[in-house]
């Protein structure tokens, strides 16, 4: 046995879906993660979708101050819908934004 034991998560995970994460384009892992933001929130799931949000924050380019402080502002009007149970209202914002990433990016 070589490397470490994957934790349970990651062995419950779909090996077709641990591929694509894993084989995706930086453009392509933010894409996924507003589409598991958008999901979380048709579903009223305020952890989730918190939690993509706060990897959103987390992959603004900091060194492009003006972008990323105008996203920075986005997501916390975002969060702040979350937190107050608008979740539609997140949830076409984020459609919104992954729209325009993907049509920029040219991902799908």
């Amino acid at each position: 046995m070589y490397g470490r034991m994957p934790n349970k998560s990651e062995r419950n995970l779909n090996p077709y879906l641990q591929q694509k994460i894993l084989t995706a384009s930086p453009e392509q892992l933010v894409a996924y993660t507003y589409d598991i933001a958008i999901t979380a929130c048709a579903q009223a799931n305020a952890i989730k979708a918190t939690e993509a949000i706060h990897v959103l924050v987390k992959s603004l380019r900091l060194d492009h101050k003006e972008i990323a402080g105008t996203f920075y502002r986005i997501y916390n009007i975002i969060l702040s819908k979350i937190h107050r149970k608008q979740y539609e209202e997140a949830r076409q914002l984020l459609l919104e934004l992954r729209t325009t990433w993907a049509q920029a990016m040219r991902v799908s």
